[in-house]
């Protein structure tokens, strides 16, 4: 009687590890409340070593933002000058990639560090960067986000995900967020829907 049991229990347990989660994927597809569906990519990143030979922990996120609404949207992502104390108390710094270091869609590093984004990183990093784009339905746009940590200091995205987030507030505009850890939450532009 107990081999029976434990035989049913195995194909139960088969049955339940093999099925497709079709309900779930569907879903996930579907469009987000606000019109913007928002891909956040897995956290990648190496050692990066300055002019000066000195160590850092270079970590970024792609995001890849989809217009899943029927008219266009407007992005404005960028870090406003409030948020400078936050990134300066953080022994960090966070930063948008400009748009010639964004590939066209999500991949993953690995090759390592290319030598125009070395160069960005020794010469460009403290230059603000600033995304002003329309965003057709249907239309993807890819953004990276990277953080730059001296490992004489503990690195903030670890072990935690890396997620660009919305939250409506008392406007016409959506905010946009970058959260890099469960405390560490930076205002990094927002988006609109554009009026035709």
């Amino acid at each position: 009687m107990k081999l029976k049991h434990l035989f049913a229990l195995l194909v139960l347990i088969c049955l339940f590890a093999c099925s497709d989660n079709s309900e779930k994927r569907a879903t996930r597809s579907e469009p987000t409340q606000f019109g913007l569906y928002i891909e956040n990519g897995p956290r990648q990143g190496f050692q990066y070593f300055d002019a000066n030979k000195t160590e850092y922990s270079y970590r970024y996120c792609t995001i890849t933002l989809t217009n899943d609404s029927v008219i266009p949207v407007k992005l404005e992502i960028y870090f406003p000058e409030t948020s400078k104390t936050l990134i300066d108390n953080s022994n960090s710094k966070v930063f948008l990639l400009p748009r010639h270091l964004t590939p066209e869609e999500q991949h993953a590093d690995t090759e390592g560090i290319s030598a125009e984004l070395k160069k960005f990183l020794d010469f460009e990093i403290d230059k603000p960067v600033h995304l002003s784009k329309v965003v057709m339905p249907g239309e993807k746009c890819v953004v990276i986000f990277g953080v730059l940590t001296d490992i004489k200091y503990p690195e903030p995205t670890t072990p935690y995900e890396t997620a660009l987030l919305t939250s409506r507030e008392k406007t016409a505009a959506i905010a946009l967020k970058l959260k890099i850890n469960d405390t560490f939450i930076i205002p990094c532009g927002q988006f609109s829907y554009v009026e035709q």
